[in-house]
């Protein structure tokens, strides 16, 4: 089906490696429920990467566990045994034991809950982090007080947002520090001002300026900017240099707008726009950043609430890139993870869908 579409940007010369095609898809599930995200990662030790697929949006469902066998082949689990309102299964060792713990972000009135791994992908619910009445959409992990340990970021709708910090073994703080947002859906950890510790995007997600939280370094945020137009509805977002400076750079899309758009930085968190896609048929529901294709660029994969979906090959300046659509359309893309499921040398994408099976496209060329 024909693609309608307005750059603000020409397009430039291709990505310096050849683009990748996704047309090869394994379905994670056979059913079609309203999943919210996926994510990957060695959850037994094995040295593939296995997945765990965050369910029940709105209506509670059973959180998923796939554990790879190496070639694509899954075999399928339940995380917990309650069914809840899950939008994130983030990964991340908790308890620093070496293995991947799995923190969910569950929408009010569930608890947001710890998973604890064995290391084998046997999990044990270990405690709660934040509020259970928090409005918690999608949740990031990222050291934010530099004590070695992954903290949790809950994006919330309506705000405020919070960190909660990490005080070992698993346990988080439940004094959780205010992110002063008006509204958020997601929330992108990354320096954007070059001063070693990580700081806080928040794309405004009901109207209002985008934000950058910038960290003292002791997870204290008084110093603010703000980027992009003065009215946004940021869905998603994802952080990476796009332009290869050194400097991080960031995706954000506007569900309300129905663009994506790249915000390259000076180096210092003076965001400005770079590129600019932009569609009014597609509403922009999932992003995520990686270099698809082997070339040393990140590239961007984009998801809709009606397909197919995009993959923008960047030619390295993160000003122009090349487009290659995939996936059937079915259903509204919600989260995207990234990695070599099939172990071919090449990133496969992972597709978390409501309304379709949750799938898996395998890189090709």
């Amino acid at each position: 089906m024909p693609i309608a579409f307005t750059l603000v940007l020409l397009l430039g010369q291709l990505a310096s490696a050849p683009p990748r095609n996704f047309a090869m898809l394994i379905l994670l599930e056979t059913t079609s429920e309203t999943s919210a995200n996926v994510s990957m990662g060695d959850l037994d030790g094995d040295g593939d990467l296995d997945i765990v697929l965050a369910k029940g949006r709105h209506d509670p469902l059973i959180d998923r566990v796939l554990l790879n066998n190496g070639k694509g082949r899954f075999v399928a689990k339940n995380l917990g045994p309650d069914a809840d309102r899950t939008y994130t299964a983030a990964l991340t060792d908790a308890d620093a034991d070496g293995d991947l713990d799995v923190l969910t972000s569950n929408d009010t009135p569930d608890r947001k809950l710890v998973f604890l791994n064995d290391g084998k992908g046997q999990f044990t619910i270990a405690g709660t982090w934040g509020v259970a009445k928090w409005s918690t959409r999608n949740a990031a992990v990222a050291d934010m007080n530099g004590d070695g340990r992954p903290d949790v970021i809950a994006a919330n709708r309506p705000g405020p947002s919070y960190v909660c910090l990490n005080l070992g073994g698993g346990r988080f703080a439940t004094d959780c520090i205010s992110i002063p947002a008006k509204s958020a859906t997601t929330i992108v950890p990354a320096d954007f001002d070059g001063d070693g510790v990580i700081d806080l995007a928040v794309p405004a997600r009901d109207g209002g300026p985008n934000q950058i939280f910038f960290n003292d370094g002791k997870a204290g945020f008084a110093r603010t900017t703000t980027f992009g137009p003065p009215d946004n509805n940021g869905r998603v977002g994802a952080a990476a240099d796009f332009d290869g400076n050194g400097t991080m750079d960031l995706m954000v899309g506007d569900e309300i707008a129905s663009t994506m758009t790249v915000y390259t930085n000076d180096g210092k968190g003076r965001l400005t726009q770079a590129f600019r896609f932009e569609d009014k048929k597609k509403n922009p529901y999932a992003g995520a950043a990686a270099d698809l294709n082997r070339d040393g660029h990140p590239d961007i994969v984009f998801g809709f609430t009606e397909g197919p979906h995009l993959v923008f090959f960047n030619d390295g300046t993160g000003r122009a890139f090349s487009r290659v659509t995939f996936g059937d359309g079915a259903g509204s893309a919600y989260g995207f993870a990234i990695g070599d499921i099939d172990r071919d040398g090449f990133p496969d994408i992972a597709l978390a869908r409501s309304g379709a099976p949750n799938v898996l496209y395998l890189s090709s060329k």
